[in-house]
């Protein structure tokens, strides 16, 4: 097996970077396809907390090269921030597209005003991502590459930053904010971006394995998601190409990452959702709270609709189940296993926004567990399989990156990390 992909199948926050981190030792390099700093993956090495939000969280890994592709949208401030954390060991291993979109001050203060004035805001970060992807699908974008080319940001930038300004109604100092932040950039890492297409392609030919990750996760995708309550880009495996310039005909196995239950952050449809006492123990328990923005998470129980339509979607080889740990002790276990929509039994998402807000989950108990091993989540991994017909190839135990078992096509059945 030469080259992974991993993608979220919820709403974001399943826990990838956690399993990208186990799976990267076997790898030559980690690449990104898409998202800007409104991601953020966090991994345990021991009890130690590392957060990343552009850089692929391989770099924590001796030797292995990470990649920020074309399909991202890269915050200036937010990176510079990234690698100072960093060794000069660890900056020299990563690598920016030089098509990649720069995320600049006036996308913030546009996503501001729209999330002010919207009658349903979508909850988004206010990060400035959505207009960014606004700026490179309407061809008035700044990438990365332009920032290295000679001359652009002293004597170009300023102007074309004004003229947006003023075409979308912010204040000009965003202007001058936006060549100051990308000074800063082209001088602390121009010598990091390339033409990464060249290079992912490059060592695919002299057999280097290349592990991809996606932000956020599927039901977010701005095609595929719960839309408009999306992302502006592609999470799921359908972005890869696009997002990295690396044909998916040549990944040999997809994993898609679930937790043992559902969480989603900002607005939109969340048929498995639960209130109440119930969803705050949930949310004390499994800690969740944004690690971008710090918000609380909506919870509710693992939906196998959404799951199936998800796996579908992305061809997904194999599962990753997370936060199984945050479950233990419970006789039985909620899953949602169909929906009901007035009198009609649904066994799949419908589409509009309307219908998911106005579904009636129905809700089985599945066998728990006392402790979290593969003998005893047996009977709950057999149950998911077989309503999915995907098997579990990884259960992470714990939030450290040694709790975790790996099982076949990783490791031989049943290993411990």
């Amino acid at each position: 097996m030469q080259h992974i992909c991993v993608v979220g199948l919820n709403w974001g926050d399943e826990g990838k970077g956690k399993i990208v981190d186990v799976l990267a030792s076997d790898v030559d390099a980690v690449v990104r396809y898409q998202g800007g700093a409104n991601a953020g993956h966090t991994v345990y090495i021991g009890d130690v907390r590392h957060v990343l939000h552009h850089i692929p969280t391989g770099i924590l890994h001796g030797g292995i090269q990470a990649i920020l592709g074309n399909g991202m949208v890269i915050e200036p401030a937010k990176l510079i921030e990234e690698v100072e954390s960093l060794s000069e060991e660890a900056l020299s291993r990563i690598w920016i597209s030089d098509r990649a979109h720069v995320v600049l001050p006036h996308h913030g203060a546009v996503e501001r005003i729209l999330e002010e004035q919207a009658s349903r805001p979508i909850g988004t970060t206010l990060r400035g991502i959505g207009p960014a992807y606004q700026d490179k699908f309407g061809r008035s974008g700044v990438r990365m590459g332009d920032l290295v080319q000679p001359g652009f940001v002293d004597d170009v930038l300023e102007a074309r930053l004004l003229e947006r300004c003023r075409v979308l109604g912010v204040s000009e100092q965003c202007a001058t904010e936006g060549v100051q932040i990308c000074t800063q950039l082209r001088d602390r890492l121009g010598s990091q971006v390339i033409d990464t297409c060249h290079l992912l392609n490059e060592m695919h030919a002299t057999g280097k394995k290349l592990l991809f990750e996606g932000a956020q996760g599927c039901m977010l995708d701005i095609d595929f998601g719960t839309y408009p309550f999306v992302t502006s880009s592609s999470p799921s495996f359908l972005g890869v190409g696009t997002g990295s310039g690396f044909s998916p005909r040549k990944i040999d196995h997809v994993v898609g990452v679930t937790k043992a239950y559902c969480t989603r952050v900002g607005e939109g449809p969340f048929p498995s959702e639960i209130t109440g006492e119930a969803a705050d123990a949930l949310r004390e328990a499994g800690g969740e709270f944004g690690t971008t923005t710090g918000r609380p998470r909506r919870v509710g129980w693992l939906d196998i609709p959404m799951l199936c339509y998800c796996a579908a979607l992305n061809d997904i080889d194999s599962f990753a189940l997370t936060k199984a740990d945050v479950l233990t002790g419970r006789d039985t276990v909620p899953v949602v296993t169909g929906y009901r929509l007035g009198e009609e039994l649904l066994e799949s998402l419908p589409f509009s926004v309307a219908d998911m807000e106005a579904v009636e989950p129905v809700v089985e108990q599945w066998p728990g567990w006392n402790q979290v091993d593969e003998r005893a989540m047996q009977p709950f991994i057999e149950r998911l399989e077989a309503a999915t017909g995907i098997p579990v190839s990884i259960l992470s135990t714990g939030k450290r990156r040694d709790e975790v078992c790996i099982f076949s096509p990783f490791q031989v059945e049943g290993e411990v990390a």
